[in-house]
């Protein structure tokens, strides 16, 4: 952020403040204070008392020959210029998803946990495009439409929880609630990003007629099947023994991942670990193209309404205080 001045040679006029003063002092004859002293002021000395008012009315006539300067914060903002493109992402939050077999920053996290930082990451390589979220588990929800906003995305990711829509897999349901949401995006290209692990044992609408439906309305659908080909390991609180880890087989149903997205053009990822989820990313964003180029932006915050406000307060305090508490006679 940068202050910038409209009219700095208005600045000039402060010289003459000093000069006022003086002026002022010399000129005027003895007075008698009148009034008591409050016994909130007690502790404070008469002649600082005195002075109070005059340097009300300095700052004020200080605040307002800023106010004449006409300062301004000047604001860089990221903005981008083109069409873009419209994505979904689609995210899986069966019981399934809960599988302890991906790593992150050196540690164990389930799968949830790997996509939402894999689809925040993929986000942020597409600025300016718009992005919006679906969830599904044993019914599909949209999270949020199509945004530019990476923030909002951001906290929506974080906020994902597997089994929030159930435990079961609808995950026709949600590719197909993605599709109807882009059916009149206005970007370059849709696209619809499912990640998951599981088979669709859920919903009205098979995987089948959701990538048919896609590719009938144009969007083309990449899908990210997570999680390794072993027994993985879950976290489940027993009501008697507490937190537990236990084993159990969470196989990814690659067969239905990869048609949904062969059958409108797109592709399928297998990431079985974080390496194979980061190179993922990379494929993702070299083919989800965008036109999108960033473009200088700034966002003048004018301040000079401010500081007439503060002048405005600071010489109304001045003018009520000579008038009363410190009112002199000659």
């Amino acid at each position: 952020m940068t202050v910038l001045l409209a009219h700095p040679k208005a600045l000039a006029l402060l010289m003459f403040l000093p000069l006022a003063l003086f002026l002022r002092r010399r000129g005027r004859p003895p007075a008698l204070p009148l009034g008591d002293i409050a016994p909130a002021l007690a502790a404070l000395s008469p002649s600082r008392l005195a002075a109070l008012p005059m340097a009300c009315r300095l700052l004020g006539l200080a605040a307002l020959v800023l106010a004449l300067a006409g300062p301004r914060l000047a604001e860089e903002t990221a903005a981008y210029q083109g069409r873009g493109i419209d994505i979904m992402l689609v995210v899986d939050l069966s019981e399934s998803m809960a599988a302890m077999d991906m790593r992150l920053a050196d540690r164990t996290v389930t799968r949830l946990e790997a996509v939402a930082d894999a689809a925040g990451r993929f986000a942020a390589n597409h600025p300016g495009d718009r992005i919006g979220l679906v969830a599904f588990g044993s019914r599909a929800y949209a999270v949020m439409p199509p945004s530019a906003d990476r923030l909002a995305l951001t906290e929506a990711l974080a906020r994902l929880a597997v089994g929030a829509a159930g435990k079961r897999t609808a995950m026709g349901d949600g590719l197909g609630l993605a599709v109807k949401r882009l059916s009149d995006a206005p970007g370059l290209s849709r696209l619809a990003v499912v990640f998951g692990d599981g088979r669709s044992n859920a919903g009205e609408v098979s995987p089948e007629d959701a990538a048919k439906a896609a590719s009938e309305r144009g969007v083309t659908v990449y899908s990210v099947g997570v999680g390794g080909d072993e027994p993985a390991p879950f976290l489940v609180t027993h009501p008697l023994l507490g937190s537990q880890i236990v084993t159990e087989k969470a196989a990814v149903d690659a067969t239905t991942l990869a048609a949904m997205a062969k059958a409108t053009g797109g592709a399928y990822y297998r990431a079985g670990d974080a390496a194979d989820l980061d190179a993922a990313v990379a494929a993702l964003s070299d083919a989800a193209r965008s036109d999108m180029v960033p473009v200088e932006s700034v966002r003048d915050i004018p301040l000079a309404p401010l500081c007439a406000a503060v002048a405005t307060s600071l010489l109304t305090v001045a003018a009520g205080l000579a008038a009363t508490r410190f009112l002199r006679l000659p």
